[in-house]
């Protein structure tokens, strides 16, 4: 059985591969279901990983305070090499 670790690893190799609209989708697909259990939240880190790699602007779904790092949860849509929330 993989660790949370060489999942995250496998993740990163395999999405490399994937276009920013699959990522943007795939990111989509993971905030709106349920089922994704545990390992939703290393399949979103790898997600947004990619998406930060290729020079796309997070700041709209990350929040730095007080020494603490939130990521929003929420569906996004690309404008101008900014992720933007949709909710």
């Amino acid at each position: 059985m993989s660790t949370p670790i060489q999942l995250y690893q496998h993740l990163v190799e395999k999405f490399r591969n994937y276009s920013t609209e699959e990522l943007i989708h795939l990111n989509n697909e993971i905030v709106k279901s349920t089922r994704w259990g545990a390992s939703r939240g290393t399949f979103r880190t790898a997600i947004l990983n990619a998406l930060s790699k290729r020079g796309i602007d997070l700041s709209h779904i990350i929040r730095r305070e007080d020494g603490f790092t939130t990521i929003l949860l929420a569906p996004v849509r690309l404008d101008e090499n900014v992720l933007i929330p949709l909710n």
